[in-house]
């Protein structure tokens, strides 16, 4: 899968990631710096935990850059251990997932993906992971897992994003008219703020078997 083995989205990882979160970090902050939610040591201990997952996280970052596999998860696993609270752990999940694509050890970044969305604490991170352990799953070629993972997840961010990786897997089942169906939901779903390359969706459409189309027709026929 590109998304994984980009060497674009490895470097502006970072940079997304801080993008989409330094919110929730500010926030964090200033109720700590406040003094909304206890005394002083305790403020200080929560701080000093942040601090030295955030340092962690930073040091996971580079070995990450620099391509070193063993220390990047000795500094994975500190953080899951002694930071599990922390935002730092879930990222730090991600990236790993990253790093294991890679390599070529797509099977420890599942694994590291699974872990991340059985996780109810973040449910917007959860969604992250669940699209990234589908496209994981498509590279393995294991298209009904896909499907297991995925359908009848609606309401969210992430749906537009779902529908293509639905119909991805269709196509890999060779059941092209669900395909065609899963991919003109995609395009159809605008209103989604995580909107799809429309002009990649549409290619995909093209691309099926001319027969899907009117199998596509009697689906929506049905639906009615």
């Amino acid at each position: 899968m590109d998304e994984f083995l980009s060497e674009k989205e490895q470097i502006q990882y970072i940079r997304e990631w801080w993008r989409e979160n330094r919110l929730y970090i500010f926030i964090f902050g200033a109720l700590v710096i406040g003094g909304v939610t206890g005394t002083n040591t305790w403020k200080s201990s929560v701080l000093n935990n942040q601090l030295a997952a955030s340092s962690l996280y930073e040091s996971l970052a580079i070995e990450i850059s620099e391509n070193n596999l063993e220390s990047g998860s000795m500094i994975a696993e500190e953080i899951y251990t002694d930071h599990a609270d922390s935002i730092y752990a879930d990222q730090a999940r991600l990236a790993m997932a990253y790093f294991y694509m890679n390599q070529s050890r797509d099977e420890d970044a599942a694994n590291e993906l699974r872990r991340l969305i059985n996780d109810p604490d973040n449910p917007e991170i959860a969604l992250i992971g669940r699209m990234r352990l589908a496209k994981v799953l498509l590279y393995q070629s294991k298209y009904q897992e896909v499907l297991d993972l995925l359908e009848g997840s609606v309401g969210h961010a992430f749906e537009t994003k779902f529908s293509e990786l639905i119909g991805d897997a269709y196509y890999g089942l060779e059941e092209y008219s669900n395909a065609e169906f899963a991919y003109m939901s995609a395009l159809k779903n605008t209103n989604s703020p995580q909107v799809v390359d429309a002009a990649l969706v549409q290619m995909k459409i093209n691309d099926l078997p001319e027969n899907s189309i009117s199998d596509v027709a009697d689906i929506e026929v049905n639906a009615q």
